[in-house]
């Protein structure tokens, strides 16, 4: 894949991505109606103030680099001699034979046991990746021939990418790698052809990742929930967690590092956790008391596991070398010496149940890996109540915050992206403020006409919160059958 096709991926669809930033209804005569930017000629917008701000707030810093741009390589014809900057070469994009990571893994000899390094996985994880021409075609007289072009933010260090979740594709195709280098022993043929299948599902999810970050705010709770968003469909269309509970590994065979209970943990982040972990974030400025007092304790909880923090933490932890899957398992827990969750034993913490495994327990004291976490000892009572109260535990968390946010669709303020309670902007003034200095007092005036662009009243607002809910409950019934967990829910919420 190359940027051409990414640019051109953007394109699809034809919409205005201001709009769709800010989850406003399209502009009607649509695709017509939309302009595009005119210097990369990449992304779509409806009007000129929604170019104005998505410029002001996204745009200004990527377009350039987005735009086609002749940057020659060594080869070049003699009419090109004395045309060409060498001084300009772009040698950030990848190559085997400038790559000081590729040259330093032949060197040390990366499939060496004990060796944490990860290598240089570039030509390995992205083998459809292609940040444009590499040189310009020999004979040619234009140096318009060789159109390189470059993503508008870094791809390759894993300290340099934009998302929590990118970095957790990151850390999984180099795991698969490194799987590769040092020759991991599989239990079937077939399961290194699994292997090949999820190597090529992280490459197509990643590409996703960086349409996002195109146009979404950095440093926004936006960014990270719509990559966790991406990258979780990507998966769940791939059928990646049914790929991944196929491939079976050698019994008794264990590596010093653990590569594929590494591999397995950090899966568990993009499939379970992070999704509902931004969608509970969004509702941090709502108090314990907004919730129905029957799931207050399980909304605590949640919050006390600080599931993102703890993501982050493993990754700058497995960041830039190996470690132990123990020292992960000891991040994720907060320690390895906890009580079980049931009878309350002082337990050490030695496995990860994983929600995979219905079926089957570890025979160590684990820990549940997800929002809600539990730890629990070697008794088989202890783990079905345990797995019990887990299951049922999140399938209240999840529907509970699925309602809240349709509930308070309205009131989701348009800078930081979290939910104000007092206010459609938030529940205080600095948002507004800032993002009236930033570009909204420019464009305030001319986007009043547009109907769509205004949010309702308290009272629309609350009807529109009331047709959301009524939306995911008949979601939930057709899925799970009358009096799902969403309706309880729901009937909680409407006593309050």
């Amino acid at each position: 894949m190359t940027l051409s096709e990414v640019r051109k991926a953007a394109r699809e669809g034809l919409k205005c991505y201001n709009c769709n930033l800010y989850s406003w209804e399209q502009a009607p005569g649509l695709p017509s109606s939309l302009t595009r930017c005119s210097r990369c000629r990449t992304l779509h917008y409806c009007s000129k103030e929604c170019q104005e701000e998505h410029w002001v707030k996204v745009h200004k810093d990527q377009c350039q680099l987005l735009s086609r741009q002749s940057q020659p390589f060594m080869l070049c014809s003699k009419e090109l001699v004395g045309k060409i900057d060498f001084m300009n070469i772009d040698l950030t994009v990848h190559d085997t034979q400038w790559c000081s990571v590729c040259k330093k893994d032949a060197e040390e000899g990366l499939a060496k046991p004990g060796n944490p390094r990860y290598g240089c996985h570039v030509t390995f994880s992205m083998p459809d990746w292609e940040e444009g021409p590499r040189t310009i075609p020999w004979g040619s007289k234009d140096l318009e021939e060789d159109i390189r072009t470059k993503l508008p933010f870094d791809i390759y260090k894993l300290e340099d990418l934009k998302s929590g979740a990118e970095k957790i594709l990151w850390l999984l195709q180099a795991l698969l790698f490194k799987l590769k280098v040092t020759k991991y022993p599989m239990a079937r043929s077939q399961d290194s052809l699994s292997l090949i299948e999820l190597r090529k599902v992280l490459q197509i999810a990643r590409v996703k990742t960086w349409l996002v970050y195109m146009t979404v705010p950095r440093e926004t709770r936006k960014l990270e929930y719509e990559s966790s968003t991406t990258v979780v469909n990507i998966l769940g269309q791939a059928n990646y967690e049914n790929i991944m509970t196929s491939v079976k590994m050698k019994s008794g065979v264990r590596n010093e590092f653990g590569l594929w209970d590494i591999f397995k943990l950090l899966s568990e982040f993009l499939l379970n956790s992070d999704v509902v972990a931004c969608e509970l974030a969004s509702l941090d400025q709502l108090g314990l008391d907004e919730f129905p007092a029957e799931y207050r304790s399980v909304v605590e909880a949640a919050r006390a596991t600080a599931s993102l923090t703890t993501r982050d933490s493993v990754v700058a932890t497995l960041t830039p070398h190996l470690k132990p899957f123990i020292r992960v398992v000891e991040l994720l827990c907060g320690g390895l010496q906890q009580r079980c969750s049931n009878c309350k034993e002082e337990i050490t913490i030695g496995a990860v149940y994983y929600s995979v495994d219905d079926q089957k327990l570890p025979s160590l004291p684990f820990v549940t890996i997800g929002i809600v976490r539990k730890f629990c000892c070697t008794s088989k009572l202890c783990g079905k109540k345990v797995i019990a109260e887990r299951k049922q535990d999140f399938r209240i968390l999840h529907s509970l915050i699925r309602a809240m946010r349709a509930k308070f669709v309205g009131s989701f303020c348009d800078a930081c992206f979290m939910v104000g309670k007092e206010s459609h902007r938030c529940s205080g003034q600095d948002c507004l403020q800032k993002d009236w200095a930033v570009v909204h007092r420019k464009i305030c005036a001319r986007s009043k006409e547009e109907v769509r662009k205004v949010k309702e009243g308290r009272r629309g607002r609350k009807e529109e919160g009331k047709h959301r809910i009524e939306g995911w409950v008949d979601c939930h019934n057709k899925a799970f059958g009358k009096k799902s967990v969403m309706d309880k829910v729901v009937e909680k919420m409407e006593k309050m």
